[in-house]
């Protein structure tokens, strides 16, 4: 037996072992993973379009059943790329992030589709109208029977990224414009690559072979356009441009004239014997997207982003006329074989058959789409709410896609979206300095909430409702309260653009972040100022709580993604991703798992203890809103190619 002397001792020394002061647990820094655990892959199921009830299990996604995330449907045929007409003039194509639609020319009517594994860039037609050329973001080109839709052959060569493509009159020759500046030449019909042509420096975004065959023209965003022979790669020809960007072009149909057209609206026309410059049309119109020569050369036809096809005679370069009518920007035209009509592809989800007489409208072709910037759910997860690049707001039946309602902006861009806890009150954020309240029983703005000076980027709901914040490219965060559409609060402190405003759950906290790499966490009742969250090395782009308000999450332009404690601020632990701009991120299963999107085109799914990536999930359109529904049974994303497409767990 121990002595007392010693038990209290032995008592004393304990006591002050466990009173020891602890060190500051200092934050994880997740690595990003060498490689991410195998799992396997659902069987492939038919994607539900829009109208077709979609089949779901109602299973809340969560890390135990990850394996069976599926994606259920895909809404919508995606934002107007390129158009084009076929040799013959009796089809044209219209191509899209998804694939290649055709149609007839005459009565409209969908001929088949063409889908793509990449996100579609470009497209054109073989001479003898037999076969489309389409590049993706990938490094091939695919080459489609136009008559059945199958793949006649791949073309895989050294290039990062297929930006331009034009066969050569006789059809036997392929050219092939990168990203990386470089045009690759291919023989068409053996598949295999003759020559790689160097010396831009930047994307070549336009491509054209003269008439006989003999010369290669060629754009690029470094501000030249070239001419070289065919045979020997020899440069002919350097046109500079004289604006401040070169970004489309277009050789006439008897190859003496190119057309280069710039962002600042600025064309400017060259002669092709000896690259002088013709003639500079300056136009009342904002970025050139692109050019197209009638067939006789005599007309040039501009789309721009002013939501207007634009003619110019070519001689004297004089204005013929505007073509208005569409409601966002132009993408893309094109000529009728015969030159008596024109077809243009817009932002705005149409593409328009227009008489070029008269100026007049013949036909509309809708069904595509925009970008959709933001996205979210009905409380009771019924509908699906879009802020879409086109100034609508859309919304569809959850449970088959179907378009509910479309509601008109007439601000601009909507850059995001929220739905009041109730469902009543649909709340937009948009390009135009301005956000709105609409009441979508009525279809119609309940009230304008003014008072920003710049772009408002961000909009969110309080958990009770009856706070609304919204965030600018002004520095500042205003918190109105809805019942009437009055300010309540101006939240100031942010010295770059607050890219990102959300209420925490519990209703206490506001959280702010911006691109002065900094995340503010304000009091919600007074607007306050409690902490000033560091970390970030870049501009803080995306906000999340968890559901129960103790973390919260900030993903940067970097690809990292931070998670603070909020009781005090302290930094949990980051996630190191490989790169590319976080866009949107949203907690599931009681916030043990984080999904991220980013702008590689990934949506990563990251076990939040440990900060280890469980899955990532690929081809996402470029996603760029992602949300939960309530119970967590279905993942909504929002997408850059102007898709929404639904996840769950597989049935």
């Amino acid at each position: 037996m121990k002595s007392r002397p010693t038990f209290i001792l032995l008592s004393i020394l304990l006591l002050l072992v466990s009173c020891k002061p602890q060190a500051t647990a200092t934050p994880t820094f997740a690595p990003l993973p060498t490689s991410v655990p195998p799992t396997s892959t659902p069987t492939p199921r038919p994607l539900a379009l829009a109208g077709t009830p979609i089949s779901m299990s109602g299973v809340p996604i969560s890390q135990e059943n990850l394996v069976h995330l599926t994606q259920f449907a895909i809404w919508g045929k995606g934002n107007i790329a390129q158009v084009s007409m076929s040799p013959a003039g009796n089809l044209f194509a219209v191509a899209t992030p998804l694939g290649i639609y055709l149609y007839d020319s005459e009565s409209l009517a969908q001929i088949r589709y063409i889908p793509v594994e990449n996100w579609l860039e470009v497209i054109a037609f073989s001479p003898d109208g037999t076969l489309l050329a389409a590049g993706s973001l990938s490094n091939a080109v695919q080459l489609w029977k136009v008559s059945d839709g199958s793949l006649e052959q791949t073309l895989k060569g050294p290039i990062d990224h297929v930006t331009s493509l034009a066969f050569s009159s006789d059809g036997n020759l392929l050219a092939v414009g990168g990203k990386d500046g470089n045009v690759n030449l291919w023989d068409s019909s053996k598949g295999s690559l003759l020559q790689t042509f160097g010396g831009h420096a930047a994307r070549v975004h336009s491509l054209a072979f003269s008439p006989d065959g003999e010369l290669l023209i060629s754009a690029s965003e470094d501000l030249t356009a070239r001419t070289l022979e065919v045979s020997t790669g020899t440069v002919q020809h350097t046109f500079k441009a004289i604006s401040k960007s070169l970004d489309q072009a277009s050789l006439s149909p008897d190859g003496t004239i190119l057309a280069t057209g710039s962002h600042d609206g600025t064309i400017q026309l060259w002669r092709m014997d000896d690259g002088k410059l013709l003639r500079t049309i300056t136009a009342p119109v904002q970025d050139v997207r692109d050019l197209a020569f009638s067939p006789d050369g005599t007309v040039l036809a501009s789309a721009s982003n002013d939501n207007k096809v634009w003619l110019w005679r070519i001689p004297d370069g004089a204005l013929i006329r505007a073509l208005p009518g569409h409601t966002s920007g132009v993408s893309g035209v094109a000529f009728s074989t015969d030159g008596t009509h024109l077809i243009s592809g817009s932002d705005d989800g149409t593409a328009r058959i227009w008489d070029i007489a008269e100026g007049k409208v013949l036909q509309s072709l809708e069904g595509f789409s925009s970008p959709v910037n933001g996205i979210v759910f009905s409380p009771d997860g019924s509908r699906v709410a879009g802020g879409v690049a086109d100034s609508t707001l859309r919304i569809w039946d959850a449970s088959d896609g179907s378009l509910l309602q479309t509601l008109k902006s007439e601000s601009g861009a909507v850059n995001s979206v929220a739905f009041s806890p109730d469902g009543s009150v649909l709340a937009s954020a948009t390009q135009n300095y301005t956000a709105f309240l609409w009441d979508i029983a009525e279809g119609k703005i309940l009230r304008k909430l003014g008072g920003h000076t710049k772009d408002v980027f961000t909009i969110a709901f309080s958990a009770d409702g009856k706070l609304v914040a919204t965030g600018s490219a002004d520095r500042t965060a205003l918190i109105y309260t809805v019942v009437d559409g009055k300010r309540r609060m101006s939240l100031r402190g942010h010295d770059g653009s607050v890219r990102s405003v959300v209420f925490s759950p519990d209703g206490i906290a506001i959280a702010t972040g911006s691109d002065d790499h900094m995340v503010r966490l304000w009091r919600a009742s007074d607007g306050a100022l409690m902490q000033t969250l560091y970390g970030p090395t870049d501009s803080v782009t995306i906000l999340a709580f968890s559901s129960d308000s103790t973390l919260l999450a900030a993903g940067s332009a970097d690809g990292s993604i931070y998670l603070w404690r909020v009781v005090d601020g302290s930094l949990q632990q980051v996630l190191q991703g490989p790169g590319g701009m976080v866009k949107s991120m949203a907690f599931a299963d009681n916030s043990k798992i984080l999904f991220s999107a980013t702008s590689d085109n990934t949506i990563r799914i990251w076990r939040v203890s440990s900060g280890s990536v469980l899955q990532t999930l690929k081809s996402v359109g470029l996603a760029n809103s992602l949300v939960f529904s309530l119970d967590n049974s279905l993942l909504a994303i929002g997408s850059q190619d102007g898709t929404v497409r639904l996840w769950g767990i597989s049935p």
